[in-house]
């Protein structure tokens, strides 16, 4: 190469250096501006998997034993579109079994419950929300929800928790009006206390309500919601809902699934949204493409007590939720990691 063209080689070398500098410059900025400032944004030290309290106003207060267990995932922005998972439990179970991993006693002697591995789903999901799963009834055959059945029950164990418990962990107090999307799940026998706070529980950012093989009864306070929410389920509009109920073969709840499956397609249809629908009772898995609607009824082919630890990820993951990226950021755009 003739020397005459060596400036012009090393000006486009400098050129180039230059503008990969400042595009790596840029890309360090903007991840400083990301990263969370303050212990409310996520710059937090790690917390325990499972935060168990007792509340004046949980469902059975003055047990002697925690009123609720929260799980606060790593990078949880309380300032940016948080949300809130909510888990009952259903028959023989406790909220320790619920954010476990292993399976935990849930009485003194008590046998062994399954651990639904909770806390480590939401991590996984990386989704902005916190998981606070409600004790009902330990280790006890019922699933009657007590103190959520009352009016505004579930909001006053919801502000108690969040000013009284959950402020100094998080560096802030969350206002139950502020939360961005709030998921009620139930399994099981936890289906009465979802029902009393979709019902009564008086917490208006309830935006999905998923029953894991739980549809025992309580129809009409489903089917209610679903009517009362029907030009909700368009995911055009600004606040979308959802409602998912996945059951089991032989459970107890299929025929009830059936049923209220037929409701909702005709309460869709009459607001113009049947497509948003979308009913299997085959004996196919369920798959992402199913929870991309608005409305799901899926009979799937795992064992009854096997669906929390089985699908609450990719709830968590479908349910519209801020997500948290790689570097414990709440991110817009974040699909799946």
């Amino acid at each position: 190469m003739s020397s005459r063209f060596a400036p012009l080689t090393i000006l486009a070398t400098l050129l180039a250096l230059g503008a990969a500098e400042m595009g790596f410059s840029r890309r360090a900025e903007r991840a400083q501006s990301l990263a969370p400032r303050s212990a409310c944004e996520g710059a937090r030290a790690l917390l325990p998997e499972a935060l168990l309290w007792p509340l004046r106003s949980g469902a059975f207060s003055g047990s002697g034993g925690a009123d609720v267990a929260v799980h606060v995932p790593p990078g949880f922005d309380a300032t940016r579109r948080p949300g809130l998972m909510l888990y009952f439990h259903g028959w023989d179970g406790c909220v320790a079994a619920a954010l476990s991993a292993d399976d935990v006693a849930c009485s003194d002697g008590g046998p062994p419950r399954p651990g639904a591995d909770l806390a480590r789903q939401i991590d996984a999901a990386r989704v902005n929300a916190l998981l606070v799963a409600v004790e009902l009834r330990v280790d006890a055959p019922t699933g009657e929800p007590g103190e959520l059945a009352a009016p505004g029950g579930l909001r006053a164990l919801l502000r108690e928790l969040f000013a009284d418990r959950l402020a100094d962990a998080l560096g802030c107090t969350l206002e139950v009006d502020a939360l961005d999307r709030v998921v009620v799940v139930a399994h099981s026998g936890g289906y009465q206390a979802a029902a009393g706070a979709i019902d009564r529980g008086e917490v208006p950012g309830i935006t999905e309500v998923d029953l894991l093989d739980a549809l025992y009864g309580a129809d009409d306070h489903f089917a209610r919601w679903i009517r009362g929410h029907a030009e909700r389920f368009d995911p055009r509009v600004v606040s979308p809902v959802r409602f998912v109920d996945l059951y089991t073969c032989c459970g107890g709840t299929a025929d009830r699934s059936r049923t209220m499956a037929r409701l909702a397609r005709d309460m869709l249809a009459s607001s113009g949204l049947a497509r948003t629908l979308h009913d299997d009772d085959g004996e196919g898995e369920l798959d992402g493409t199913a929870l991309k609607h608005p409305v799901v009824f899926k009979r799937v082919r795992l064992a009854h007590a096997e669906l929390p630890r089985a699908y609450v990820r990719a709830l968590a993951e479908a349910a519209g939720f801020a997500r948290i990226d790689h570097a414990g950021v709440p991110c817009e755009g974040c699909e799946h990691f």
